[in-house]
């Protein structure tokens, strides 16, 4: 079937694994389409893969501004679709990637797509932990009935409620990191699991982007070299303490190595970035707009990386395997009611698991510096 490939990206996870799938079907012609509500993260994408000119023969970025006044949000959307609509006119689709099918842009490409050729594949790319523990609301009657019955009222028929990401009618298959692993509402509704190939990150396409990645973000490759730890944070709204868990992490890399060989990666929608380089002048501070992932060519393969949920623990163990990766445990007031699931996961990914006490004394019995 001939077609374009459309893959809508709304975070780093999404376009590295978007990167990963375009290479692997690099005989089609593929369409980024960036659709982040955070305006620079949307930029900075946007600029990567113009730069790499490569995996993407092109790039749809659907403008997303704050916006003011009523219904501002609703004539943006209206925006959006008029757009989505005139450019898969013009390119008609054959597959549609995503990341989240949650997204009423995503769902309304497809119902545009469908119009146009009935046999358009909807097919939804591993979001993270949410794709392994599902959400404490997938079983409720308003997320599963309400919700569903209301957003058909607004958007009109086509849209289709996913019980969780990559379970709406629009989606036939579903690509996991860990598929073994994946929440088994997926196979239980029909969609089909299917793996990832790593391999597509060891080749000149893949080194190519994340060169692009290097030179758009500045980030200066020797330096990354001479990373001892990398230290990812998660969301500040999910601490109970905004600083207390970075302050305490940092006290203690910082007596194992010099602040130089010590990088810090914020989260994506994070608002403390000025802060953070502010408290730690001489650590180096990753760009949180792009999936670090992209970086990994450039990092030692005896470079520690440490966070607390972060999904990007099983995306490293994943592309290498034998790196280090350290899970914290960190009192998560949004996430005790999977505490255990979240456990059992990271064990079965070979994630380690350390408490502050037990990372500390084991930094304490090596020798400072390399």
């Amino acid at each position: 079937m001939s077609g374009y490939h459309y893959y809508f990206i709304s975070s780093p996870l999404h376009f590295l694994l978007a990167v990963n799938m375009a290479i692997r079907h690099k005989d089609v012609r593929s369409i980024a389409v960036i659709s982040s509500r955070i305006e620079s993260n949307a930029k900075l994408l946007g600029e990567v893969i113009s730069r790499d000119g490569q995996v993407f023969c092109d790039v749809l970025t659907l403008e997303s501004g704050p916006g003011r006044g009523q219904g501002s949000k609703a004539r943006q959307r209206k925006k959006r679709m008029k757009v989505l609509h005139d450019y898969l006119a013009k390119r008609p689709a054959a597959k549609i990637f995503t990341g989240s099918d949650r997204h009423v842009e995503f769902q309304y490409a497809m119902h545009v797509a469908r119009r146009h050729d009935p046999a358009v594949e909807g097919i939804y790319l591993d979001d993270g932990l949410h794709t392994y523990l599902g959400s404490r609301r997938m079983h409720s009657f308003q997320h599963k009935y309400g919700d569903a019955l209301l957003k058909k009222l607004y958007y009109g028929t086509w849209w289709k409620n996913p019980v969780i990401l990559g379970t709406s009618g629009w989606i036939s298959a579903v690509y996991a990191v860990f598929p073994e692993l994946v929440h088994p509402v997926y196979r239980e509704m029909g969609k089909t699991v299917r793996p990832f190939d790593s391999r597509y990150f060891d080749t000149p396409e893949f080194e190519h982007m994340s060169r692009a990645l290097a030179e758009v973000t500045g980030i200066d490759r020797t330096t990354l070299g001479e990373i001892d730890f990398v230290l990812l944070l998660t969301h500040e709204q999910h601490y109970a303490d905004t600083w207390a868990h970075t302050e305490r992490m940092m006290r203690m890399l910082g007596a194992r190595c010099a602040p130089e060989r010590i990088a810090i990666k914020a989260h994506p929608r994070s608002q403390l970035l000025d802060e953070l380089r502010k408290r730690y002048p001489r650590a180096v501070h990753l760009d949180n707009r792009v999936g670090f992932e992209l970086l990994l060519p450039f990092l030692r393969e005896d470079c520690v990386f440490l966070a607390d949920i972060s999904s990007s623990l099983f995306t490293v163990k994943w592309l290498q395997p034998t790196q280090r990766a350290i899970a914290i445990e960190v009192p998560h007031p949004t996430i005790e009611h999977y505490r255990g699931e979240l456990q059992s996961l990271f064990r079965k990914m070979g994630i380690e698991q350390l408490s502050y006490e037990a990372l500390e004394s084991e930094l304490s019995d090596e020798a400072p510096g390399r």
